[in-house]
């Protein structure tokens, strides 16, 4: 009887164990791109055994649509913006797009209605779409006339064309500053007559017109693709030190040398530059080869200020100016005066280097006559630059440009937050929200930066019907299968010539805007993924283009099918990462130039 009793209450619990709920599920790390992943069930389930990292598939197509309306059955163009329409969701809900972060829009400047929308309020990661903002900014504050300014500024030359004291170089921010221009400094200066300088050449680390010190960030003087160059050449026996000289030549730079030549071997160089006093010492280490020929090692100086004066010395001497003193970093107008008092003057003139081109760190000049301008260069007009920044996707030049406004807007030392600010502030001028957008730079660099495609497709449609800013942003733009970072993905395709847009290219962000069509059909459109692998980058943007090719076959009205006009795109050469290419700055080693 007790036996039945208990056979009876396992069957009861049976079922209730059945319908317990089973234990809580694991969480596994999400994929890359940060796919959402279906979570393991512990246990011997057969959910248990599929791979943890495995994607989920992307939400139920119902969950997403096309936002635009629909074309109305008295629509003249009904059957064009329904192929469209058609065409577009299927490129995003494809292989490619379709398992990504897509936002999209699609807009026709002539009759001023969306014909595609996608996700497009949702923030995302611009990456260099950012540029489009910043360049915005910068014309809307500075004006189409705004130029760089170079100043060479001390006393006014005598009868004889003698200067007395110093001459200092100040800069303004300007990143097309060049060592042509510093060579065209001194060839305005030997035109006015000057032929000796008693002073030094001092180079102004605070930006032109501010006496606010800039601690960290961008110096206002720097020229660039310009660098230090170290040449090493191996000793003649194994053991010996290798030959190290510096191009410029200059006593500025002290030169410690502790590499060894080898008997046979590689070997491997290394140089590191450390600003100490008014001097910048070059240590090289490491070992090179006896059978190795001439090594030519580039570095970027580290004081951009002194660096320009040592060019600028170097440029008069070239031009016959002479210049008795040496270079140094200018300390504004009312310098220390230490050199004068009796107690330090024999240490302070102990310190200098007679008959070099470098002083001491204490020496100083006494006070000398006002300073008067000598020579100015100006850069081109900002929309010139501004070309740079958006065809070529120049971050460094981006950021100084941002950085430029903030300055010019709020006086003192040009900063990202002032750049940022006065973003901000334009942007709101031109009624754009601020949900639409959240900027933390000029350049796009990070993932800090947000913008919806709707933010971006309203910034474009501002910029198409704003005669003061519109054009120039419109020309600095790349123009498909021409020019920029657009020079290849466009060719032999509908929209190439047709089609000038920005790029955007970080790990995992692929992002293309601007504008595209014929005569007055013009469609503006902006294409923001996020989510995907590096090596499918390449697939993103055969997709971008296919759509961009399908609103170009929209506006000339063209029929039939649309042929995958993409899949063929070669890429471009924006990589996303913090690069000058003027600034030949390398850790490896490099021919000497001829």
């Amino acid at each position: 009887m007790m036996r039945a009793v208990l056979l009876l209450a396992i069957l009861i619990a049976l079922p209730a164990q059945a319908a317990a709920p089973k234990s809580s599920a694991r969480k596994v790390p999400l994929a890359h791109g940060h796919k959402h992943v279906r979570p393991v069930v512990a246990g011997n389930s057969a959910a248990a055994k599929k791979p943890a990292c495995k994607p989920a598939n992307p939400a139920p197509a119902a969950t997403v649509s096309n936002e635009a309306a629909k074309p109305g059955a008295d629509d003249p163009d009904r059957e064009r913006i329904a192929r469209l329409q058609e065409t577009l969701e299927q490129v995003v809900r494809g292989k490619v797009l379709g398992r990504l972060r897509v936002g999209l829009q699609f807009y026709d400047l002539e009759t001023r209605r969306v014909l595609f929308g996608w996700r497009s309020s949702r923030l995302m990661d611009p990456a260099s779409n950012q540029k489009v903002l910043a360049t915005t900014a910068a014309l809307l504050r500075l004006g189409n006339e705004f130029r760089y300014r170079t100043e060479v500024t001390g006393p006014g030359p005598d009868a004889q064309g003698t200067v007395a004291g110093d001459i200092v170089i100040h800069g303004s921010g300007d990143p097309s500053l060049r060592d042509r221009h510093i060579e065209a400094l001194a060839a305005d200066l030997a035109a006015k007559g000057i032929t000796r300088v008693t002073g030094a050449v001092l180079g102004d680390p605070n930006r032109l017109g501010s006496d606010e010190a800039l601690a960290g960030g961008r110096p206002p003087l720097r020229v660039g693709s310009t660098p230090i160059e170290i040449l090493v050449r191996p000793a003649d026996k194994a053991g010996n030190r290798p030959v190290v000289s510096l191009r410029p030549a200059s006593d500025a730079f002290v030169v410690v040398n502790q590499a060894e030549t080898l008997a046979k071997g590689k070997g491997r160089l290394g140089v590191s530059l450390v600003w100490v006093g008014h001097r910048i010492q070059v240590v090289v280490s490491g070992k090179i080869a006896r059978t190795r020929g001439l090594v030519a090692i580039r570095r970027t100086p580290p004081n951009h200020a002194l660096f320009a004066a040592v060019l600028l010395r170097q440029a008069l001497a070239q031009a016959g100016v002479v210049v008795q003193g040496g270079v140094g970093v200018w300390s504004g107008p009312d310098r220390s005066r230490v050199a004068r008092e009796p107690t330090v003057d024999g240490l302070a003139l102990a310190l200098a280097a007679p008959g070099g081109d470098s002083p001491g760190p204490l020496l100083a000049r006494a006070h000398q006559r006002p300073a008067e301008l000598l020579a100015l260069h100006e850069s081109d007009p900002l929309p010139v630059l501004l070309r740079r920044i958006n065809k070529n996707s120049d971050n460094e030049w981006a950021e100084r440009v941002l950085e430029t406004v903030g300055a010019e807007v709020y006086g003192g030392a040009a900063t990202n937050a002032k750049g940022v600010r006065v973003l901000r502030e334009a942007l709101a001028e031109l009624d754009l929200p601020l949900t639409n957008y959240l900027p933390t730079n000029g350049s796009g660099l990070g993932h800090e930066n947000r913008v919806s495609a709707g933010g971006m497709l309203a910034l474009l449609r501002r910029l198409y019907f704003d005669p003061r800013i519109g054009p120039e942003i419109m020309q600095s733009l790349s123009v498909g299968g021409v020019d920029g970072t657009t020079r290849n993905r466009f060719r032999g395709s509908a929209a190439a010539h047709r089609v000038r847009a920005k790029t955007g290219t970080l790990s995992g962000v692929s992002c293309l805007s601007g504008f595209v069509g014929d005569g007055p059909d013009i469609l503006a459109f902006s294409i923001l993924v996020e989510g995907h692998p590096r090596r499918g980058v390449r697939s993103v943007r055969a997709e971008q283009v296919s759509a961009v090719n399908a609103m170009m076959r929209f506006a000339k009205g063209m029929t039939g099918s649309i042929p995958d006009e993409g899949a063929a795109s070669e890429t471009d050469y924006e990589t996303g990462e913090e690069t000058d290419d003027d600034a030949e700055s390398t850790d490896v080693e490099q021919p000497p130039a001829k």
